[in-house]
């Protein structure tokens, strides 16, 4: 059997996922799921390398025999160090800590935030690897490395021994001039960034070597291919919309993050893109994705996670929407408020804080957040619809959060929009069907697309009129 393995790491949880073709069906199996969580390590919010690192290795040598190629996603902007004898600076900080916020307040006194988004088409977000970059330059960190590799990257050099910028991930940076997909000149020349910090690019579908090389020790004696994917969750997961073949269907990436916007010929980079804090970033077949993020479901993750230790009980997922279906609640908040931004927080008082008031039953929040979500996707579609010129007649939304029929309902009517639903696993899927794409099991992105989704649960759930 012609193996390939997505590692697909998610910023609560990662997973290793097969996929393989059998008699014209593409069949998936489940073979690594982990949570996982950031330490307080010299006083910067880290992510556990080792741990994963781990994880990933026993995949691989469980299944080496089989495996004909391997590829990983992660979120997006956080970035590892290497120096000049090919090993870690220290580990990666992640996009929560709060002292990406000094980086922030350094860039704008050099360019105005406009100025940064008219260079690159990016969002300005504190977290974005710029200003990470320049937090790290502040505290003589940066100048210890001699080469910045985003975190999927990372993986891939520790996997096979070479260096590579992938271009979706890169996209996320606020390094690139998402015109040129090249480093931008402005940013580098008004930071001090050397250009030669950062290696040359790689397409999805691309081979970025074999296990042979890698500098995992473990993984000596194996040979794999490691295959470049559109190593950023989001434009793997896009890969499985129906965004890619109807330029009037939005997407919804719909997980710990939400990111609805669509594709567009090019990047959309203007005052009025500016003003709405929207985003481009750089798909599969270098196709320009124009949305927005927008704190997603980690907000009703660590609601969640925070009434099981004050109860002292497991919350079902299936209590909560037994509850909120029935509570006539109306209250909403600023989803993207930065109080949400925050490297923890408390939902029931920051909810408190934004509405004034406190709510008698705690699942009450619960209905809050989902309001709160779906309000947010239309005010961001309609920005967008305003911007192109167009409305869209369709949303495809993907990710964990397809699995809530009250989550999806709710879109549906709020927008006003047919909602198709699905797959859940689409990062692990686009993932997956570049490797194939670039083995040759599939003669096409249409037909691998195709299969792999008329092998997944779809749903479907229309508005009332």
């Amino acid at each position: 059997m012609k193996y390939s393995l997505a590692f697909d790491f998610g910023a609560t949880s990662f997973r290793g996922i097969l996929g393989w073709l059998e008699q014209g069906q593409f069949k998936t199996k489940e073979v690594l799921r982990c949570e996982h969580e950031r330490v307080d390590q010299d006083g910067r919010s880290r992510w556990q390398l080792d741990f994963m690192l781990q994880q990933i290795t026993q995949t691989i040598l469980a299944y080496k025999d089989d495996l004909v190629s391997i590829g990983v996603d992660t979120w997006g902007v956080d970035c590892g160090l290497v120096n000049a004898d090919g090993k870690l600076v220290e580990n990666p900080v992640s996009y929560r800590d709060p002292r990406h916020q000094e980086g922030f307040s350094a860039a704008h006194q050099k360019l105005s935030l406009e100025q940064i988004f008219l260079s690159t088409g990016n969002q300005i977000m504190p977290i974005n690897t710029l200003f990470q970059l320049l937090t790290l330059q502040q505290d003589g960190v940066l100048a210890k490395a001699q080469t910045v590799l985003m975190l999927p990257d990372l993986f891939n050099y520790l996997l096979t021994g070479n260096k590579y910028r992938e271009l979706t991930i890169a996209s996320t940076s606020q390094l690139i001039d998402l015109r040129t997909q090249e480093l931008s000149p402005t940013i580098c020349h008004a930071y001090g960034l050397n250009p030669e910090l950062f290696p040359a690019s790689i397409r999805p579908g691309e081979l970025v070597g074999t296990t042979a090389g890698s500098l995992l020790p473990e993984l000596a004696g194996t040979d794999i291919k490691v295959i470049a994917v559109p190593s950023h969750d989001t434009a793997s997961a896009v890969l499985m919309t129906e965004a890619y073949s109807d330029h009037q269907t939005a997407f919804l990436s719909c997980g710990t993050w939400s990111l609805i916007g669509c594709l567009t010929p090019a990047p959309v980079i203007s005052s009025e893109a500016f003003a709405y804090d929207l985003t481009n970033e750089t798909g599969y077949n270098g196709v320009n994705m124009f949305f927005k993020n927008i704190t997603g479901l980690y907000i009703i993750e660590m609601l969640k996670q925070s009434l099981e230790q004050k109860q002292q009980r497991h919350i079902d997922y299936a209590e909560i929407t037994a509850f909120v279906e029935q509570c006539d609640l109306t209250l909403t908040v600023d989803v993207n408020d930065p109080l949400f931004a925050q490297n923890s927080f408390d939902v029931i008082a920051v909810v408190d804080k934004l509405t004034g008031t406190h709510l008698s039953h705690e699942l009450s929040y619960f209905k809050v957040i989902y309001l709160s979500l779906a309000k947010k996707y239309k005010e961001v579609l309609g920005q967008i619809e305003q911007i192109l010129g167009y409305r869209f007649t369709k949303l495809h939304m993907i990710g964990g959060g397809v699995k809530s029929k009250f989550l999806c309902n709710l879109i549906a009517e709020e927008l006003q929009l047919p909602v198709v639903a699905g797959p859940d696993e689409a990062t692990a899927f686009g993932n997956l069907l570049t490797q194939k794409l670039s083995l040759q099991e599939f003669s096409s992105l249409d037909e691998g697309r195709k299969v792999i989704l008329s092998s997944s649960p779809i749903s479907l759930y229309n508005h009332a009129n």
